[in-house]
């Protein structure tokens, strides 16, 4: 994720810290695409499906990640 990328460049990460930064953005933009859903359909939050968009949305940047990787 080049997100991710820019942001363990900026703070100086490496090892855990990257790992637990890659999870809090993965958060972040679980809620976010959560809370866009919701906006439009009105229902309510429930911790189920907030950590179900969390995984989806680490799944996807990881393998988006890897994908890129190949490629260079």
């Amino acid at each position: 994720m080049p997100l991710v990328n820019a942001l363990k460049q900026v703070f100086g990460l490496q090892g855990r810290a990257a790992v637990w930064l890659t999870a809090a953005v993965a958060a972040g933009l679980a809620l976010v695409a959560v809370l866009a859903g919701e906006a439009a359909q009105w229902t309510e939050l429930d911790p189920p499906q907030l950590f179900a968009a969390f995984g989806q949305v680490l799944a996807a940047a990881t393998l988006a990640y890897k994908l890129l990787e190949k490629q260079r």
